[in-house]
């Protein structure tokens, strides 16, 4: 149905909520012949036209993720510029918007990009990373964005907004099948089924999605490869209208990953009848019985329930209300040393829970005044835990003689079967209560002016112990070791120590402002500019740390990371809405960068302050229909983001001129989907490209002189470009379609990460990215 409603007219409040709910949402009308689908959006928490909205918004609809075969968010990247995603394992993933990364698992540390499931915050690191399948659309809003997207937001935000149940019958099945170059399989099943139980009363719906990928690295010492996938999700969700201004919704959503392990593969020992390439097979195993014999590999489970509440109380007010209770548990084991000697093994087991709600009015009479206000309280608890073992005969003298020499020499011992064994873990606390508002005059029908601003007070309390534990039988060891002092707990060859090996705990509280203003100008009903300044702010962090020439880990409070964004934008239609074009350029400061490294010669981390950056920029997204039949997209990031020379107080920074991590210079994306309707059916290709210049996995960007363990910088992936492409038939009706599916047609060779924890001692890991991928997949619909 076309809308011929005046873009600037009020909206139905209800009926925005309905279709949005939370934080930011997108739906889209039915347009003329040949023109491109109108996008509205809420992200200022009413229905606006895209082309009248004055921020940097990328929304791809669950239809057009399907047509470009995304599910997951690092596919979903490939084709938002400004935005990269990082899969190391699903229980590792990094989000990184224009340049700012957010992927640490310790419990302590605040994200820095917001990750909403129907708007439930799920920014925890090893919690944030689910399946997208059955969705309405995922949107992504690039710069501070605290007053719309809540304290995460630092340097942006990603909303998830899942298909609801609804009062019309519909339903899939979906079968899919491929193979690789490697001869490996994928298989994939997924259905989806909702309508109405009660008409116009109360309706449900169900979904699911199982998939797998055999591991693309194979196992030279025999058994299970690594970097496979193995995924079940399902969601049950509930509609209920009581009244016709009133709407329930109660979401339940579960996930189990229970992947292989990840390959990581050092560069420096070759494996038997292998090579030291990381496209080759790695020899990877754990030993000596840890963790009870657990093979390599993930077990996640990820749990949530969610409710939201809309309410048209007037003509003039509405009420919305979002409550969410969230848990992930997670176990990974992984051969950190990346080698087939017994030198190092390790497992992170985490957990959080989180309990969030959000109330909020919004308002709007219909004169030049619209706004929106209230409040978020967050309460959520966590913590990781992560032992480390060697082969005592094997690691313990590997290791005494880096520490000495600064050299990773070859094991040249057998392995003796006896574990030493150290752990560290850490935990937090926290109770968080926002406070926020946000308002747009209207001086004219052209000119307006948004401000907003969100107060935040964090309640904290953080814990941390690291300790050895004894070794089991030292007259059973073949040799003798230099190790007396490992008898104390609070010795530690590996990781950060406590005094004694006791936990140690830290407690404060903290408070801040964030905000933005936005001038914009509407020159024509196709063509708006809009000016912003914004500033993000992530919270104090409470982090443990060895200070300079201490033995024992100590509380440090990390300053607010603070970003100060100016940022001009605009949206233009042209040749009577066939081709949309909008974008922005940007530039930011950003202080108290805190950064986590890898502690020379230990398998822990350090969180320090990196001081000072600043980054300028452009994105542009262009959209065209062609014809009736032929579509295209095409999209570009640029972002130079740098360390600065020196910090605030004018001192020469230790990163000064690096590049930020997993941040390319260049982004770019290209694609088109060609329609072919015949008598027979419809006939659709859909072939894109995407590329990404050179970047680095890590801050100090593998330079020679920021390390004392490692003299080759070898630590990046150069640039590369990925080629997909789907072919589909669908059948005259639409309730039949079959897919071929390709996925790195060209087999491209790149990496997911180089270094990890195997670097802080002389050898870096390196994880490849899936090889090519090519398959078929039947669906049936109602």
């Amino acid at each position: 149905m076309v809308r011929t409603q005046n873009r600037r007219e009020r909206q139905n409040p209800l009926r925005v909520f309905n279709a949005a709910l939370p934080i930011l949402a997108l739906s889209v009308s039915v347009p003329g012949y040949a023109q491109i689908e109108e996008v509205l959006v809420t992200a200022q928490k009413r229905e606006q036209s895209l082309s009248d909205v004055p921020i940097n918004i990328n929304a791809m609809s669950g239809d057009k993720m399907a047509e470009l075969n995304i599910q997951q968010f690092d596919d979903l990247a490939n084709f938002v510029p400004g935005l990269e995603v990082q899969e190391q394992s699903a229980n590792n993933p990094a989000f990184v918007i224009r340049g700012i990364t957010s992927d640490s698992g310790e419990a302590f540390i605040e994200p820095r990009i917001a990750i909403f499931q129907d708007g439930v915050p799920s920014s925890r690191s090893r919690g944030s990373f689910f399946e997208l399948h059955d969705l309405e659309r995922v949107e992504v809003v690039k710069g501070p964005q605290s007053t719309l997207f809540g304290r995460a937001a630092l340097i942006g935000g990603i909303n998830v907004i899942q298909r609801k149940a609804d009062y019309e019958w519909d339903g899939q099945l979906k079968l899919g099948y491929g193979e690789s170059v490697r001869s490996t399989k994928y298989k994939e099943i997924g259905a989806q089924l909702g309508g109405p139980i009660i008409d116009e009363t109360l309706a449900a719906r169900v979904s699911l999605i199982k998939k797998s990928r055999d591991p693309y690295v194979e196992n030279l010492l025999g058994g299970e490869g690594f970097n496979g996938a193995d995924v079940e999700a399902w969601r049950v969700s509930l509609r209920f209208d009581p009244l016709e201004s009133l709407r329930i919704d109660l979401i339940a959503n579960s996930q189990e990953d229970t992947p292989p392990g990840t390959g990581f593969k050092n560069n420096r020992f070759a494996p038997p009848g292998g090579d030291t390439s990381p496209y080759s097979g790695a020899a990877l195993q754990s030993f000596g019985g840890f963790r009870n014999n657990a093979e390599l590999g993930l077990e996640r489970s990820l749990d949530s329930v969610t409710g939201i509440v809309a309410w048209e109380i007037n003509d003039t007010w509405t009420f919305t209300a979002i409550s969410g209770v969230r848990e992930f548990e997670s176990e990974e084991v992984f051969d950190a040393d990346g080698s087939h000697h017994n030198i190092l093994v390790a497992a992170e087991v985490a957990e959080g829970e989180q309990f969030s709600q959000e109330l909020r009015f919004n308002y709007d009479a219909g004169g030049d005044l619209t706004a929106f206000f209230g409040a978020n309280y967050l309460d959520e608890s966590g913590s990781q835990y992560v032992p480390v073992a060697t082969d005592a005969t094997v690691g313990i003298p590997f290791f005494l003689n880096f520490l000495a020499t600064g050299e990773a020499s070859e094991p040249v011992l057998p392995a003796s079967g006896i574990l030493y064994e150290e752990e560290f873990s850490n935990g937090s606390e926290s109770q968080s209560i926002d406070l926020f508002g946000d308002a747009t005059w209207r001086f004219s029908e052209k000119l307006e002016l948004t401000a907003g601003i969100r107060w935040t007070r964090d309640d904290k309390s953080t814990s941390y112990y690291g300790r050895s534990k004894p070794l089991a039988d030292l007259s059973a060891l073949p040799i003798t070791l230099p190790i007396p002092v490992l008898a104390d707990p609070g010795s530690t060859l590996f990781i950060a120590a406590s005094e004694n090996g006791e936990q140690q705990e830290a407690s404060d509280t903290f408070s801040g402002l964030s905000w933005r203003t936005v001038l914009a100008y509407h020159f024509t009903e196709d063509f708006n500019a809009w000016a912003s300044y914004a500033r993000g702010r992530r919270p104090e962090v409470i982090a443990f740390n060895t200070p300079a020439g201490g033995s024992f880990v100590e509380p440090q409070t990390l300053d607010a990371e603070l970003v100060d964004s100016i940022e001009v934008g605009g949206f233009l239609s042209l040749f009577e809405n066939k081709l949309n074009i909008s974008g922005s350029t940007f530039y930011y400061e950003y202080t108290n960068f805190q950064t986590t490294i890898y502690v020379p010669g230990e398998a822990a981390v350090e969180v320090l302050n990196a001081g000072s950056a600043s980054s300028y920029g452009l994105e542009i997204q262009v959209d065209g229909q062609i014809n009736e039949n032929i579509s295209a997209f095409f999209s570009y990031g640029y972002n130079h983001g740098r360390f600065a020379d020196k910090d605030d107080s004018g001192q020469e920074q230790q990163f000064a001129g690096n590049h930020f991590r997993l941040s390319p210079d260049h982004s770019a994306a290209i694609g088109a989907t060609f329609r072919l309707p015949t008598r027979y059916g419809i006939f659709s290709a859909t072939p894109s490209y995407s590329y990404k210049s050179k970047y680095f996995f890590d801050d100090n960007n593998d330079r020679p002189d920021l390390q004392e363990v490692d003299s080759v910088q070898d630590e990046f992936q150069p640039a590369y470009g990925l080629l997909d492409m789907t072919l589909s038939y669908e059948i005259p009706d639409g309730r039949f379609a079959v897919e071929i599916f390709g996925k790195n047609l060209l087999d491209e060779d790149y990496l997911l990460d180089a270094g990890n924890t195997g670097d802080s001692f002389g050898l870096p890991t390196f994880i490849p990215g899936p090889d090519r991928l090519i398959g078929l997949s039947f669906t049936a619909r109602l």
